[in-house]
């Protein structure tokens, strides 16, 4: 009995990790920053080629795989810059995270990370992250860190303070103007 219940754990691990493969199938990989700003990726494969890249994402390797024709080719995650999935979402490395590219048009750049398995009894939280552009560190997403990476635009730390109370406020989507608040409001002062 406790065989067979084991058997049935591990096949259902299994069919979650190749779904959660499948699902996330990945198109375009940028190893630098130069890559992803001039939109050539140094891994650009049809989503139904033969080639594939792999994150490697359900045995938390460090690595990610890269199977063109014959040769596979493994690239640590902390020395590469992004990835673009089949579906068209673009994601950036950071350490050990994986951060959604909310905003790629607008100039200060909006990250989202969602903590799937968060401690017990907690709901999911989700961590909001900003650059100043494609180059620029990865910072939190904080009333503090915006104003210190925007420390000589006072007119910008005004309207911080005037339209934000929270830090979770900062993430907002401006409807009227198509383009996230803070990237609204920043282009009031220029």
């Amino acid at each position: 009995m406790k065989k067979r219940i084991f058997s049935l754990a591990v096949f259902y691990l299994l069919s979650i990790a190749l779904h959660a493969q499948k699902s996330s199938r990945v198109k375009m990989l940028y190893k630098t920053d130069l890559e992803f700003v001039t939109g050539k990726p140094s891994f650009n494969f049809d989503c139904n080629a033969k080639n594939k890249i792999l994150l490697n994402d359900f045995f938390f390797k460090s690595y990610v795989s890269v199977r063109d024709g014959d040769s596979v080719y493994k690239y640590p995650k902390n020395r590469l810059y992004a990835y673009q999935t089949c579906t068209g979402q673009l994601f950036r490395f950071l350490n050990k995270k994986e951060l959604l590219l909310l905003n790629k048009e607008e100039e200060i750049l909006i990250y989202k990370h969602l903590v799937s398995k968060p401690p017990t009894g907690r709901t999911n939280v989700t961590n909001y992250y900003f650059s100043m552009d494609s180059e620029a560190e990865v910072q939190s997403l904080t009333i503090k860190n915006l104003k210190a990476a925007f420390s000589k635009n006072e007119r910008f730390k005004l309207l911080i303070d005037n339209h934000f109370k929270y830090n979770t406020d900062l993430a907002a989507f401006d409807e009227t103007n198509q383009m996230y608040k803070i990237n609204w409001l920043l282009k009031q002062t220029r």
